[in-house]
């Protein structure tokens, strides 16, 4: 049985750090600020080094080259400093890069897992719904990304690390906020392996 420790309503990410994983996007900017809001330090990763420096309140993470390489390269470089939890946006980013962004999870949870391990942390994916039903690539995002998702969840139940998955429809900002602040915190109980549809 998983005990679900009182939080602060107010400020329930207060104490946790997050790296946020495609933050200059519109929605990274938004999310950021909703963290460092629920009281998260946020780490901010990106490529786009202009991006990240319009990010008010967060530290930023140049990454460069190919986004797998350098996640792995980050996390080797992270060690087992603090971590709770990874925000992985970039399907957000490349939504129609199925192979990159499973590659992408894959770096994520070899380059951070010591650190992700040592605080029982978790890494959240958000994926996008397409607008239109006959986007055959960017549909195939999100069940690509969670049967991969399932796969590592599975595996590295043990280690304590927890994977799951917001998939996103149009308009729905708020509540994947919400959705994600809640995952993030442990509001939401210790679940792993999981797909929130909103």
């Amino acid at each position: 049985m998983v005990e679900i420790k009182p939080q602060d309503k107010a400020r329930p990410l207060k104490g946790r750090r997050v790296l946020v994983l495609g933050a200059s996007s519109g929605f990274g900017r938004n999310i950021v600020r909703a963290l460092g809001s629920a009281g998260a330090q946020v780490v901010v990763a990106d490529s786009n080094a202009e991006g990240l420096a319009r990010i008010d309140g967060a530290i930023p993470l140049t990454l460069k080259g190919l986004p797998e390489d350098a996640l792995r390269r980050a996390g080797r470089a992270w060690g087992q400093a603090r971590l709770d939890g990874v925000l992985n946006l970039m399907p957000l980013r490349h939504p129609v890069a199925v192979d990159m962004n499973i590659a992408v999870l894959q770096s994520i949870v070899q380059g951070f897992m010591p650190a992700l391990s040592a605080r029982q942390g978790q890494i959240v994916t958000v994926v996008a719904r397409p607008e239109q039903a006959l986007e055959v690539v960017a549909g195939a995002m999100a069940p690509a990304m969670l049967s991969a998702q399932t796969a590592l969840a599975h595996a590295l139940r043990r280690d304590g690390l927890s994977l799951n998955m917001v998939n996103m429809g149009e308009g729905v900002v708020s509540p994947a906020r919400s959705a994600i602040v809640g995952l993030l915190s442990g509001a939401l109980g210790a679940v792993t392996g999981s797909e929130l549809r909103l």
